[in-house]
């Protein structure tokens, strides 16, 4: 009769475990992080006699969180991917859609200005036509203007997105270093790692690897993760963090740069290269690839096209005679010294020389104590003549101090801001010098004629300036295009990789349904059984 009673006992208890793991299970079922729970069985012992064995009942042996790390790891790593198409896509569909506006750009403007001086030409005399070139001069500006700008806002909100996604980096493992504290605490105490924290664990986890590449080490007695950058160092050891800093770059403040800080709390600045995956890389890529390529080859133009421009134009006369100026106004020259410099001295007065030799490239100028060395964007030396206090190269002077130390170094990039800073030099429609001679008379439109041809002539490499901002276009959409591709190839192995998470640890409600009405079942049978032997026993105790 007791051994009914523990046989009911013991149904009861374990209907009542199964019944709160499928409820818990069926609760949480919309929870993304959420890995189901599963309940193991087993026999509580029992009686050997001779009549045979009578068991003692069930007992719950364990509730375990269904789980696969190697399917986690790889739901991290798309996740990764994704994160790094997502940072740099966002950024270049912005300049896509600013350079490809087919209504409104400096291609469309630029030929607005080639039609206005075609109608001059006419009659380089005419008035209203003198105040259509004038007007057209201003509007091919404000477009360069606003699109310089546009670029330079770029910059700074990819800033801001590096700034934000280092501290969404350092908030994530400082809450993973706090769990593998609380995992191991309550490991020791209670011998099995709590489901509810590696939950958290994991979701922290993904979460970490959409903004940064990561490699995670798992102890799978305490739940423990170990987590490390790509090229090694640690971001999460046990219970220590390790942080990511932002900070200008020293060689140029418009540019932040991302730190690692060591245990000793010294920064190091990352290869922003050797980063592949995460958001971060994805940012990067962005800004040293796309955002360069576009503000370098529109600068270009910009300083091409008024370069050339400037020079036809101071060969002409206006109607009253007097020569022609500049056109256009280009910005000053600015050369960055590095913050890290030890000497006295910066480069200044940077001037253009030969405007056809001129790059659009970053420039590193170092001297290491007895010489200048001149380094290209790609590495390379580029050749320099050091004359008296001026350095010459590629088409440009820059004056070099004194009081220079070894180890000093600046960067120049000749025609950055170009299209930002170009503005209309003229300060009336009557300046503009049409003739090629002073006593011509008001007529002559000489020299305009030889402006037209400008738009023919290969300025920018084998190409027009129309063809090179044609290029441009293509070149950014093209990569616009592909980004976004590789993007919903992306999405597709991410939800893939998610279903597979989900299929195996995720919870089927048509499941648990089906074993909600068996342990349910299972345990009116426990009470079934417990009010027999109740009987029974009031049974024998009426007996007399």
């Amino acid at each position: 009769m007791n051994n009914l009673f523990n046989l009911a006992k013991s149904g009861l208890n374990v209907g009542q475990s199964a019944l709160n793991v499928v409820g818990s299970n069926m609760i949480n079922a919309t929870s993304q992080n959420y890995s189901r729970r599963e309940m193991i069985i087993g026999e509580s012992g029992g009686l050997a006699t001779a009549q045979g064995f009578y068991g003692y009942g069930a007992r719950v042996n364990n509730i375990s969180r269904v789980y696969d790390a190697f399917t986690n790891t790889q739901l991290r790593d798309s996740g990764s991917k994704l994160g790094a198409l997502d940072g740099r896509y966002q950024q270049l569909a912005d300049i896509d859609n600013m350079l490809g506006d087919v209504s409104d750009n400096v291609s469309v403007s630029l030929n607005n200005l080639f039609k206005s001086m075609a109608t001059l030409s006419g009659d380089a005399s005419d008035g209203p036509a003198r105040a259509a070139v004038y007007s057209s001069l201003g509007v091919l500006t404000q477009r360069f203007n606003e699109s310089g700008k546009r670029l330079d806002n770029l910059e700074k909100s990819t800033n801001s997105q590096i700034d934000l996604s280092v501290k969404d980096i350092n908030a994530y493992t400082q809450q993973l270093a706090e769990i593998n504290k609380q995992l191991e605490r309550v490991q020791a105490q209670n011998g099995s790692a709590p489901a509810d924290l590696l939950d958290q664990r994991d979701a922290l986890l993904e979460s970490l690897a959409l903004q940064v590449g990561i490699d995670v080490t798992e102890n799978k007695i305490t739940g423990r993760v170990d987590v490390t950058l790509a090229d090694g160092r640690p971001l999460v050891f046990g219970e220590e963090q390790y942080k990511l800093a932002t900070s200008p770059s020293p060689s140029d403040p418009n540019k932040t740069i991302v730190s690692y800080v060591n245990k000793e709390g010294k920064s190091e600045a990352i290869n922003e290269s050797s980063f592949t995956k995460g958001r971060l890389s994805g940012l990067f890529k962005f800004r040293n690839e796309d955002l360069e390529l576009a503000r370098n080859e529109l600068d270009q133009i910009a300083f091409q096209m008024a370069s050339r421009f400037n020079e036809q134009h101071r060969q002409g006369y206006t109607p009253a005679g007097d020569a022609g100026g500049d056109l256009f106004k280009l910005p000053d020259m600015q050369v960055f010294a590095n913050t890290k410099n030890t000497g006295t001295g910066n480069l200044t007065n940077g001037k253009v020389t030969d405007y056809t030799k001129v790059n659009a490239e970053d420039y590193s100028i170092s001297f290491d104590g007895s010489q200048w060395t001149v380094t290209g964007s790609d590495g390379r030396t580029v050749p320099a003549t050091l004359s008296g206090d001026t350095l010459a190269f590629d088409g440009v002077e820059i004056d070099v101090p004194a009081g220079a130390a070894s180890g000093d170094s600046f960067t120049l990039n000749p025609v950055a801001g170009a299209a930002t800073g170009i503005s209309r030099a003229l300060a009336s429609a009557q300046d503009f010098a049409a003739s090629d001679k002073v006593d011509g008379g008001p007529s002559n439109n000489n020299n305009l004629e030889k402006m037209l041809k400008i738009q023919d002539e290969k300025l920018i490499g084998k190409s027009t300036l129309s063809e090179a901002y044609s290029s441009l276009v293509g070149t950014i959409g093209s990569n616009a295009r592909a980004v976004q591709s590789n993007m919903t190839s992306a999405q597709i192995d991410a939800d893939t990789k998610l279903e597979t998470k989900q299929a195996f640890s995720g919870v089927d409600l048509n499941e648990e349904n089906v074993n909600m009405t068996m342990f349910l079942q299972y345990y009116q049978a426990s009470a079934q059984m417990l009010q027999t032997a109740t009987s029974l026993l009031d049974t024998l105790l009426a007996i007399k």
